[in-house]
């Protein structure tokens, strides 16, 4: 290499550098990638380029200077661990599982392994797969929380609530977790009428995280559910104070619901602008307009929320709230499929 292209090359590294300490790290990558290409620089810099363009998301850029490297070091897991990342991050999970299997087959099954593997099968939705490696995480390293929490939050989807009680737990017995997590497990005891252990689980939680208002949000939901309209309103005035203004107006939605008070929740409906009519600001308006002897606005509304979100029709084929226009043809016209 020429006294020339061996200064311009540091001069290009000092650039990268440059960039990156400015969070510009796209630019810093591209830059070192010249500095690589001009100066012949060390293959392991390519490992740090790709960790920069992850950061910002340039997946395909990451994918280009990892494979690259790889061509050389064949056996990098560090290298495969992050091209498969990549791959995932990217929407390519056949890519990301073929990867990171490379790994296990040069004998590296460790639990970082395993729990990646998990994400990858989970993102491909292939859910068996992503329990079994999941677990295996588990059995590899007892003290690996974050398998535990993502088995847990498979489980909750299933509806399976006291696995997923049982895995979170164990999880939370780490002295490890968010405060999602705890959150999810206080819904699982939600959904299992345990309202009393739902709110232990949700008020040690506050202690933990006393700034996170989603917290404070599933407290208000707990008692809702308990009745206890007193220590909800309680909540409600803690969220407002935050400015917290959407939870807190979402709180106030389910305690009238849950009241049956529809001329408040009627009111309380009033306050979503129009971006933010989801399928469930249709199906509550449709409640509302069923009870308040609306019933032409009461099927335009329902009508909206299940087409929008078409679990809706489950709900609306068991809630009593529908008890006045249950007998209606559009009622059933919308909510019993055809056959």
């Amino acid at each position: 290499m020429t006294i020339a292209r061996e200064v311009f090359a540091k001069f290009l590294q000092r650039l990268s550098t440059r960039w990156e300490m400015k969070n510009k790290f796209h630019l810093a990558a591209k830059v070192g990638y010249y500095s690589y290409s001009v100066g012949g620089g060390d293959k392991e810099e390519l490992l740090k380029l790709a960790a920069l363009e992850m950061k910002v998301e340039q997946y395909n850029s990451a994918i280009q200077y990892l494979e690259k490297y790889l061509e050389e070091n064949v056996d990098s897991v560090k290298a495969l661990l992050l091209l498969g990342i990549a791959y995932r991050q990217s929407g390519d999970y056949e890519g990301a599982i073929k990867t990171h299997l490379k790994c296990l087959k040069k004998g590296e099954e460790n639990v970082n392994i395993l729990y990646t593997l998990g994400l990858d099968y989970e993102k491909a939705k292939k859910i068996r797969t992503a329990k079994r490696y999941y677990s295996k995480a588990v059995e590899t390293e007892k003290a690996s929380s974050k398998a535990y929490f993502r088995l847990a939050h498979l489980y909750m989807q299933e509806k399976k609530y006291e696995l997923a009680v049982n895995l979170y737990l164990d999880g939370l017995s780490l002295r490890d977790g968010s405060a999602k997590d705890w959150i999810n497990l206080s819904l699982c005891y939600l959904m299992t009428s345990n309202l009393k252990a739902a709110e232990k689980v949700l008020l040690e939680a506050l202690e933990i995280f006393p700034q996170f208002s989603e917290v404070l949000f599933a407290l208000g939901t707990c008692y809702i559910r308990k009745r206890d309209y007193k220590k909800n309103a309680m909540i409600i005035t803690k969220l407002n104070e935050r400015g917290k203004i959407s939870l807190s107006l979402s709180l106030q939605i389910k305690e009238a619901f849950d009241r049956k008070n529809y001329e408040q929740l009627g009111k309380l409906l009033e306050e979503f602008t129009k971006k933010e009519r989801t399928a469930e600001y249709w199906y509550m308006q449709s409640i509302v307009c069923a009870n308040t002897e609306n019933d032409k606005k009461a099927i335009t509304s329902l009508r909206k929320a299940i087409s929008t979100n078409p679990e809706l029709r489950k709900e609306a084929i068991k809630d009593d709230n529908f008890a006045i226009i249950r007998e209606l043809a559009e009622f059933k016209h919308i909510v019993y499929p055809r056959k």
